[in-house]
């Protein structure tokens, strides 16, 4: 504040450096669009996206009526998984054994190694694609769990769940190392196995 030298009515300055232009303005920001599983709620020193606010943390969850996947209801999930892939092989099986009873052995032999070369691509592919079209697979779906970015809550990308599977895969194959993994997750706060760390994404569950 200045007051006129003449005494009259107070003319006012705004306090600072007068001499300063005006400021630019600035852009608006574009309204935050959260995922359909809540977020941003990546764990602390992820950082976050470009467009996206820096995510506050609840112990609670990452959004209401939604909670971290814990290891348990995980595990359960993988086991339902692994029948339904059982129960495929069993009846792929009935189905070579019923061809092979109705045909020579010359003939049934390409066959049944055609077959079970498919049936193991679609035992490897079956994660990854469930991951990327539904977001779960078949198991986790029935226990209420799905696989989203960690900073968004968004389903992953192509490259996110190829990574993702690469390191699941590994683990899973190793089985101590799988063991280990399990064990830091059910430590995590976010309940992250080292597949979810390296893929940046986070299990979680309807409740």
């Amino acid at each position: 504040m200045v007051e006129d030298g003449l005494g009259g009515a107070d003319s006012t300055v705004p306090e600072g450096d007068a001499t300063a232009g005006p400021t630019a303005p600035q852009a608006p920001q574009p309204p935050y669009q959260p995922g359909p599983w809540g977020g941003p709620y990546a764990p602390p020193g992820w950082g976050h996206q470009p467009g996206f606010r820096p995510a506050l943390y609840a112990p609670a969850g990452p959004a209401p009526g939604v909670v971290w996947g814990g290891i348990g209801t995980r595990f359960g999930a993988l086991i339902l998984d692994a029948a339904i892939l059982i129960v495929c092989l069993f009846a792929v099986s009935l189905a070579l054994s019923a061809a092979g009873a109705t045909s020579s052995s010359r003939q049934a032999d390409p066959a049944a190694t055609a077959v079970g070369v498919m049936w193991w691509l679609v035992a490897l592919a079956y994660s990854p694609a469930c991951w990327y079209v539904f977001g779960a697979t078949p198991g986790q779906k029935a226990l209420r769990l799905r696989i989203v970015r960690a900073s968004t809550g968004q389903d992953l990308g192509v490259g996110e769940v190829l990574v993702r599977y690469i390191i699941f895969l590994v683990v899973t194959v190793a089985f101590p190392l799988g063991i280990i993994s399990a064990a830091m997750a059910a430590n995590d706060p976010f309940k992250r196995a080292w597949h979810d760390s390296v893929a940046r994404s986070i299990v979680v569950r309807r409740l």
